[in-house]
């Protein structure tokens, strides 16, 4: 198992561990699953700055970079603040706003432990891209498009793991499903990355 994916291994079973310590409502697995969307994106930023050009000879250009990376957050901002207000709506019972999400993160004990957690999981992946060169031979137009594969996973894993929450009436047993689900994706998306970075760089023999 490759660092990054035992990275975020060992989250999610962290994770595990402190919502059942804590006795988390089952959602709030969902409400950090989704909250991983925001974690992708900020670590995607700085992948701007170092990807490849999709044209070699069309130079670093720090003003064109800069002008994708923001189009980047607005739009992905768009798909995941849709995704967070399913969740919010559909599994928490409340609006997507600020007051929201301030009171729920500093009223559900552990989530603060979790979210360090997360953010310095994907930090992992990041600078083991760089340190492997992966960060700089990778085209910008494939930095661009890399969040949004993930967010329709994640996206349709967190709405059907949430509807089957309602046939699951101990929680335990909903926390450790979605847990093992995400696990489960996690291992999924890391081989289909692994996939397309070996396909990039393959060399043909004769």
């Amino acid at each position: 198992m490759k660092l990054p994916l035992a990275a975020l291994v060992i989250f999610n079973l962290l994770t595990l561990a402190v919502a059942l310590y804590m006795g988390w409502d089952p959602a709030m697995i969902l409400f950090l699953y989704w909250a991983e969307n925001v974690v992708v994106a900020i670590w995607q930023l700085p992948r701007f700055f170092l990807a490849e050009n999709d044209r070699p000879n069309d130079g670093y250009k720090p003003l064109n970079r800069l002008f994708i990376c923001l189009f980047f957050l607005i739009h992905y901002g768009i798909f995941t603040f849709v995704h967070g207000s399913l969740v919010f709506e559909l599994f928490l019972d409340q609006d997507l706003n600020r007051e929201n999400l301030l009171a729920l993160v500093s009223g559900t004990p552990g989530i603060t432990l979790a979210l360090a957690g997360l953010f310095l999981s994907h930090g992992v992946q990041f600078f083991s891209d760089l340190g492997r060169n992966i960060t700089t031979r990778t085209k910008l137009a494939t930095v661009m498009m890399q969040p949004y594969r993930r967010i329709v996973i994640l996206h349709l894993v967190v709405l059907l793991s949430g509807l089957a929450l309602n046939y699951l009436p101990d929680p335990t047993v909903s926390i450790i499903l979605l847990a093992v689900i995400k696990i489960g994706m996690d291992f999924y998306l890391d081989r289909k990355l692994m996939q397309k970075q070996e396909a990039a760089h393959y060399v043909p023999q004769f």
